[in-house]
């Protein structure tokens, strides 16, 4: 076996490897996703356990966003310059560690600085993973494998609904919890033992000398962190990606994240399992639409800003129902209604792809990690903007009225056509 892997191609001992590695990634972000929305699910417990207000709620939930957005240029940086390994291997440990301390939180205020500790830990793995897509994967190959990445990820959200309301009445929220952060941190030690940086670290062929390209004796000179942060920040394109991803990643946290149980609870009286399979349509939907908009991005279009349109487009329509029918949508309608919002949702993934192929190589990580800082602020903003606009409507027999679900959907509706319009303006890059 040892006499194989000696003589094995290097070509081919890249193109295997890569999987193993992509698997332990994949796994990392499966968690990624289960923390962003359990919120929406323990939302109740939360409420009772801290006594906590609307307002409070949707401070709590934010502050995984503010904290993930607060990593992403770091983790950029990091994946850059760092390397992959070290940087996914440490701060998964570190979200870990914030879930266990969530788990065991005697106030509100220890809550939030574990929310916090989570947020930031978990915000420093899809940016490396993206770096290792750059370094691991054909540039024909990166909008499919991102979206099946992003579909991994919606699995996490899968787990976050039903399974984890199974779970938490056997254990309760605290010890799911903490169960939950002792995962995480074995996942940090089998991320250590696992990913390679670059091909050359297995002794396999890097992927410019698998797709043919010229190699160069040596490398070109490194771009330092303010010269790539004024290359990304003077792009214009890279603005009409990042103001599209914050305003749709806004919208879809705002909503999926937090909004969408208070608003089934609320206004149509549904009770917590049944809210919890309706919102595992929204993550299934994205399981088919990443890796399907990643294939009609590479494969058919070859076009990344037709296929983002497109999508965003019809993800913007999907919000029509619940603001012209805010209270009388037909119960059974909200399953196809979720599903088609993840599906197109799931096109906002090819962002990643258009990014790609507006900035250099090398500073590849940076710029991701600087798109990642709107994704995610824009996740937190929306869920306190949506909570102000929610909570500035008077309870009636102390339950939220439609009016003030229908406001704050319409605030996401107008964002959205405003953030396309821009996103229009883009001058494409059409794929070869």
């Amino acid at each position: 076996m040892m006499e194989n892997n000696f003589v094995m191609p290097k070509r081919k001992k890249t193109l295997m490897y890569r999987y193993v590695i992509f698997f332990v990634v994949a796994l990392a972000y499966f968690f990624v996703y289960f923390h962003r929305t359990t919120p929406a699910v323990m939302a109740p417990e939360l409420i009772n356990s801290f006594n906590t207000t609307p307002v409070a709620l949707g401070l709590f939930s934010s502050m995984y966003f503010y904290a993930y957005a607060l990593g992403q240029l770091p983790a950029g940086i990091l994946a850059d310059r760092w390397g992959v390994r070290k940087t996914i291997s440490i701060f998964i440990l570190i979200a870990g560690l914030g879930a266990i301390m969530f788990g065991i939180a005697g106030d509100f205020n220890t809550a939030l600085l574990a929310r916090f500790l989570v947020g930031f830990g978990v915000g420093f793995v899809y940016v490396p993973a993206m770096r290792l897509l750059t370094d691991w994967f054909m540039k024909n190959e990166f909008a499919f494998y991102s979206g099946i990445l992003l579909a991994v990820g919606n699995l996490g959200s899968l787990a976050s609904t039903a399974p984890l309301v199974f779970i938490m009445g056997i254990w309760g929220w605290r010890n799911s919890m903490i169960f939950v952060g002792i995962v995480s941190i074995v996942i940090g030690i089998i991320s250590c033992v696992f990913i390679r940086d670059k091909p050359c670290e297995i002794g396999g062929a890097s992927i410019s000398e698998i797709e043919g390209l010229e190699v160069k004796a040596a490398s070109p000179p490194t771009i330092g962190i303010i010269k790539s942060l004024s290359l990304i920040f003077k792009n214009y394109n890279f603005w009409t990606i990042a103001i599209l991803y914050f305003v749709f990643y806004g919208s879809i946290m705002g909503f999926q994240g937090l909004w969408a149980g208070p608003y089934l609870s609320a206004v149509y009286g549904f009770n917590k399992a049944e809210t919890s399979k309706l919102l595992a349509m929204i993550p299934l939907g994205m399981i088919i639409g990443g890796p399907l908009s990643g294939w009609l991005s590479d494969k058919v279009f070859k076009s990344r800003k037709k296929v983002v349109l497109t999508g965003m487009i019809l993800y913007t329509l999907a919000w029509l129902p619940m603001l012209l029918w805010v209270d009388s949508i037909p119960r059974n309608s909200f399953v196809i209604l979720w599903l088609l919002y993840g599906i197109f949702g799931g096109f906002a993934v090819v962002m990643y792809a258009n990014l790609r192929e507006n900035i250099d190589s090398q500073i590849a990580g940076t710029g991701i990690g600087c798109l990642n800082v709107f994704l995610f602020v824009g996740g937190a903003v929306f869920q306190q903007v949506m909570g102000l606009i929610i909570t500035g409507y008077p309870e009636v027999n102390m339950v939220i009225p439609a009016a003030a679900f229908k406001s704050s959907f319409i605030f996401c509706f107008v964002a959205l056509i405003a953030a396309l319009a821009f996103y229009a303006t883009q001058k494409e890059k059409i794929c070869n």
